[in-house]
């Protein structure tokens, strides 16, 4: 079996979903979609230590992040009827970390954060400035990527992704993440990335961010 559950030999098919943008309309029901499907990362569960507030306080992260997302980057989504499955938020080169201006459009919200997330600012603050340190100028960055708990391992993300790593391909340009789930390196591995450099502790003795890049496909020229 491979880490999606299918047998050797066996090939994938693509689940039901839709694919593409995000509509604005569904950004509260894709944020909560994030939130469940990162609420057990080691990174949130470091940053985010009460059990019973983590998902809460991730939805409002992420309604954050999709909000400023739709208006400077690229959100795609899976759909299944009018449910969201999945989501993955990238941005362009030269758009994150976010400048001054972004941060203070975004600062009812961030109080918001703020006020839900009390006592682990500080981490969370650290954390945001070890990440937007290490993305590359020419990079698109994939700033969140998940799919609904209850829908994972039938090949949602594997579309979002391959929706995504086509166009970048298509335009030769290359893409940076990070994860904090050692579990999740190989995954992106057999997606063409590579570590970075080093992973970056959080704590003394982890959790680890896991930097890593996708090179630019090289543009073959016509034949003549």
């Amino acid at each position: 079996m491979d880490a999606g559950g299918r047998p050797p030999g066996t090939r994938r098919v693509d689940p039901p979903d839709t694919c593409g943008p995000l509509d604005p309309r569904d950004r509260t029901q894709a944020a909560g979609v994030l939130a469940a499907a990162l609420a057990d990362d080691p990174g949130y569960t470091h940053l985010f230590p009460v059990d019973s507030r983590r998902e809460r306080e991730l939805r409002e992260v992420y309604r954050m992040t999709l909000a400023d997302g739709l208006r400077y980057g690229r959100v795609l989504a899976t759909k299944l009827g009018d449910e969201v499955t999945g989501v993955l938020a990238l941005y362009p080169p030269g758009t994150y970390p976010m400048p001054l201006a972004r941060w203070l459009r975004q600062s009812g919200r961030i109080a918001r954060i703020a006020v839900r997330t009390r006592e682990h600012s500080g981490g969370i603050i650290r954390f945001g400035e070890l990440t937007s340190r290490g993305v590359p100028a020419d990079c698109w960055y994939v700033e969140a990527f998940g799919v609904r708990p209850d829908l994972q391992r039938e090949g949602r993300g594997s579309v979002l992704l391959r929706t995504f790593l086509d166009d970048l391909d298509a335009l030769g340009v290359p893409s940076y993440l990070e994860t904090t789930k050692e579990d999740n390196v190989g995954y992106y591995h057999r997606r063409g990335y590579t570590d970075a450099h080093e992973p970056v502790p959080l704590a003394p003795h982890g959790p680890h961010i896991y930097p890593m890049t996708r090179p630019a496909a090289r543009r073959t020229a016509p034949s003549i």
